[in-house]
């Protein structure tokens, strides 16, 4: 991971931890707010490719009804270049993880991550930031119907 310092601007303004962090506690704390239990390690890495790249994020379906299989057929092409993104936000999801972690927004126990009770100080959120957090629990919500093996097979990427 390079130093924050020589990174190139748009990447430390829109990857920066505490915006993902915002999207990855929404995304734990709606799976949990489905299961009762945390987001399995391996699935935490697959919300920022998939919200915030554009084209997923506008193409992801209105409902959870909605079969993940199905929509992903329908798709396809929403998948080319899916494992090459997920492989290139690996630090930035790890980054990510170490700050709320060390911020005391989440935790990891069992292998799966908590969000904690602690609340991320209320800003004026844009409407665009609002997109990407709603369609960040929509995330939660529909992954938390299926395993996490089988998620990965239906997106064609592997742990």
């Amino acid at each position: 991971m390079k130093n924050w310092y020589q990174r190139p601007t748009e990447v430390a303004n829109l990857l920066n931890p505490a915006f993902c962090g915002y999207l990855l506690k929404e995304y734990v704390k709606s799976y949990e707010g489905e299961t009762g239990s945390g987001v399995p390690y391996e699935l935490i890495f697959l919300l920022l490719p998939i919200v915030l790249h554009r084209h997923t994020r506008e193409q992801l379906p209105s409902s959870v009804r909605t079969h993940m299989q199905a929509w992903l057929q329908s798709n396809p092409e929403l998948r080319i270049g899916f494992a090459h993104r997920v492989n290139e936000m690996i630090n930035i999801t790890r980054e990510t993880m170490m700050f709320l972690i060390n911020k005391g927004y989440i935790s990891i126990s069992n292998g799966c991550i908590l969000a904690t009770d602690k609340r991320y100080k209320r800003y004026q959120i844009d409407e665009a930031i609002k997109e990407y957090a709603n369609k960040s629990k929509f995330v939660g919500r529909w992954f938390s119907t299926s395993s996490s093996s089988t998620i990965y097979t239906m997106w064609g990427i592997c742990p």
